[in-house]
């Protein structure tokens, strides 16, 4: 089972909504939200450990059927029997977005997807993504982890960071084993994830929340017409960015239904 933890004043009658964070990360990402959260009695909020990650990295992970697996799980296991939703950012939005299209649960009502890609549909493109995920993976693998991380926040989706948040995170992740991130890098790659833009379409359960300064996401979500927040003064990372509005869009969709 993977590592969880769900505060302990949190009301148990309430919904409870599952977080799942990004490739890097760990449960403690979303401690920036969970003081608003408990204002909001009618949300129970459970952090998870994703394999190879936390207090979960020496659980292994093959593919996406694992890794909903393994979730499925976890969920079964610490919430029986009890409707529920899932909120994922980035790698964790991307299995949450599997999960909720391939698992079958009846018990989710729905899932929150932070700066999470829908998928690839051309041949073209995943070769492209393969080879960058395959040298990233290799220089997690071989390389000082916090050299590779100094390179791995300059990419374009981090573009909005300024430095001083850059060392932030960098001083986060530098426990993280490095062969550990590769083999979870590969194994969830973007290029074995199913391309989910017909279902998505299809299905007015699943919602993004994305950073006003998000291009790349955002472009995403609005060429496509689908269903979506923007998260004001916020780029790839919303829920660090701007945890007061985060949680204010989390109430709109789960409790007020909008």
């Amino acid at each position: 089972m993977l590592a969880h933890h769900c505060p302990s004043n949190s009301n148990p009658s309430a919904i409870p909504v599952v977080f799942l964070h990004g490739l890097l990360g760990s449960q403690q990402d979303w401690d920036p939200i969970l003081a608003f959260l408990q204002k909001i009695p009618e949300i129970r909020p459970v952090v998870i450990d994703l394999p190879f990650h936390g207090q979960s990295k020496d659980i292994y992970c093959d593919d996406f059927n694992h890794s909903r697996q393994l979730l499925d799980n976890t969920l079964k296991a610490i919430i029986p029997n009890q409707p529920f939703w899932l909120v994922g950012y980035s790698l964790g939005g991307r299995i949450a977005l599997d999960y909720s299209l391939k698992a079958n649960n009846p018990n989710l009502i729905g899932a929150i997807l932070e700066g999470a890609n829908i998928g690839l549909n051309t041949e073209q493109e995943r070769q492209a993504r393969w080879r960058n995920d395959v040298a990233w993976a290799n220089r997690f693998r071989n390389e000082p982890i916090e050299v590779v991380l100094k390179d791995w926040y300059q990419q374009a989706v981090f573009a909005d960071l300024d430095e001083n948040k850059r060392l932030d995170l960098i001083e986060k992740r530098r426990n993280n084993s490095g062969k550990h991130i590769a083999q979870m890098l590969e194994n969830t790659s973007l290029v074995k994830q199913d391309y989910y833009l017909e279902q998505l379409k299809e299905n007015d359960k699943i919602c993004f929340l994305i950073g006003e300064q998000d291009h790349k996401f955002r472009t995403m979500v609005e060429s496509y017409n689908l269903r979506h927040h923007i998260i004001t003064n916020a780029g790839h990372n919303t829920h660090q960015e701007n945890p007061v509005q985060f949680v204010q869009k989390l109430n709109q969709i789960i409790i007020e239904g909008k």
